[in-house]
């Protein structure tokens, strides 16, 4: 066997083994997990000072009628799901949050509980934007405008489709 044999075996050995040795150290690393958030207002994390939209765990007598006793959520913006989203703040795994909406807590029945598909009523508190409520992620299917009321003052309740069905909300 000539030096140049050796040489070219030992360096291709010694290669692989580094190989080797760099996928075992990257595959026993542990993915960094992303972090949970349970939220009622997506403005702590949306920048904005207030939320436009109240998703209501408990429907009100009669529509306009003021607002339900019990757990709220409240909304800025257009909602893709109800159930929540995720914001990767520095595109790796470990700037990214999972945001789930849930009822305020501490604030009665409903409290800590999921908004997608609970909510009974909505308080559209925006002067100047209307708001859509869905039947499905992504702003579709059944709809419901939720008119808006002097100083925020009563809510309306979501029709016999929506209550307990909703999954998304628009800006109208």
């Amino acid at each position: 066997m000539s030096i140049r044999t050796v040489r070219t075996r030992t360096g291709v050995t010694a290669a692989a083994a580094a190989a080797a040795a760099m996928t075992m150290l990257y595959t026993a690393t542990p993915a960094a997990a992303a972090s949970t958030q349970y939220v009622s207002d997506n403005c702590s994390f949306m920048n904005c000072t207030e939320g436009d939209l109240y998703l209501n765990y408990r429907s009100v007598a009669s529509s306009g009628n003021g607002n339900p006793p019990g757990s709220f959520a409240k909304f800025y913006g257009n909602i893709y799901d109800h159930a929540g989203t995720t914001i990767s703040y520095n595109g790796t795994d470990t700037g990214t949050v999972n945001y789930v909406y849930v009822f305020s807590a501490g604030q009665g029945e409903g409290s800590g509980q999921a908004v997608k598909n609970n909510s009974a009523s909505a308080n559209n508190c925006s002067a100047v934007d209307g708001y859509r409520v869905y039947y499905n992620s992504g702003y579709a299917g059944h709809s419901q405008s939720i008119p808006h009321y002097w100083a925020c003052a009563s809510s309306t309740n979501l029709d016999a489709t929506l209550k307990n069905n909703n999954a998304s909300s628009h800006f109208a």
